[in-house]
């Protein structure tokens, strides 16, 4: 299998990029601009661990660099596609900040739907299969309209969604969405229509992520914990989320990449809402507990615009399709998470 992993040096697509190296049956092409905090080590991390091919005598960093990662601007990666010819692209390149999206909306819609527009025709023009990582954001302010409950540490929702979570029949008409998850449905709209596959991705942890405030949220909070910083909390901190390990992620871009490639005709412009359902829900409150801060060592700011207070994915439709569930534990994962961040620090 050829594979194209835009936003390769990035979280999703370093872990994806690790797994897919351990096999010798598949053939890849990363490309990453590498302006994201952590990116340059994550390239480092995709460099030690590729060991090239038996074949080929030139030392396998040197390879690595010439064929097989590509620095690259989304406006370049069509031209990637249509000289590389993959099998199929694992689209993962965006702008993620939904503060970025509304200081500077149109690089925004730029980046996340007309980059993705673009990459969509190159990808038809060859005849290959494409799979989106899209968000939670495009549901708009309709998740934050559904009755809630207020615990002592935690958010819930009321009613029917309550332990069961957000599907992706859930409409997204509101009155109210911000520009990013604006420019992502675009895409993912595009993606679905040319018969790709679309995951509403919640909140992903896990090695090589190299979180920020706006995104990432689990391994910036650990940073900062770790280097003894303020952590600074949006609204009150019982705002609750479904957490999914990478592990877990990957084992489903996987399944889901065989069904596009075997040509399951019902997985075709399919959307699937991916998260670590009700069972792998965690506040903020919760998680910095956890990680031993008290609530009088935090600090507490102003609600994000369009921060939504409670948000848990129904995962029942990627059951059905692939069989898949999460398998790693959020209580073993988020522990584990802190202990890699807390080991590359330094790096």
């Amino acid at each position: 299998m050829r594979a194209l992993i835009t936003g390769g040096a990035g979280f999703v697509g370093t872990n994806l990029a690790l797994k897919l190296m351990e096999e010798d049956s598949h053939e890849i092409l990363i490309t990453d601009n590498l302006g994201r905090r952590g990116s340059e080590v994550n390239l480092a991390t995709l460099e030690d661990a590729y060991v090239g091919d038996s074949e080929n005598p030139e030392p396998p960093r040197k390879v690595f660099r010439d064929s097989v990662f590509k620095k690259a601007e989304i406006e370049d990666i069509p031209f990637l596609i249509t000289k590389f010819q993959p099998d199929i692209v694992y689209h993962f390149a965006a702008q993620v900040a939904v503060t970025d999206s509304v200081s500077s909306p149109i690089r925004d819609f730029d980046i996340n739907a007309g980059g993705t527009v673009k990459i969509v025709e190159a990808v038809k023009n060859i005849g290959a299969d494409i799979i989106y990582m899209s968000t939670n954001k495009v549901f708009g302010d309709n998740v934050n309209k559904v009755p809630i409950t207020k615990g002592r540490t935690r958010y819930d929702f009321q009613g029917e969604l309550q332990g069961k979570g957000i599907a992706e029949d859930f409409s997204i008409d509101s009155s109210h969405h911000t520009p990013y998850g604006n420019s992502k449905l675009v895409g993912e709209l595009y993606v679905r229509d040319a018969g790709g596959v679309a995951n509403r991705c919640s909140c992903m942890y896990g090695p090589n992520q190299n979180g920020i405030v706006d995104q990432g949220w689990l391994s910036h909070i650990a940073r900062q914990i770790i280097s003894r910083e303020p952590v600074e909390i949006f609204g009150d901190g019982k705002q609750i989320r479904d957490v999914l390990h990478s592990n877990d992620v990957v084992d489903l871009l996987l399944k889901q990449s065989e069904a596009l490639m075997s040509r399951e005709p019902k997985i075709e412009g399919q959307v699937f809402n991916i998260g670590g359902g009700y069972e792998n829900t965690i506040s903020l409150l919760e998680l910095t507990k956890q990680w031993g801060y008290k609530k009088e060592d935090l600090i507490f700011n102003d609600w994000r615009p369009a921060d939504q207070k409670v948000f848990y994915c129904d995962t029942s439709k990627a059951k059905e399709y692939f069989g898949w569930e999460p398998q790693v534990s959020y209580k073993k994962g988020i522990d584990e998470l802190y202990q890699w961040t807390k080991e590359n620090m330094s790096a």
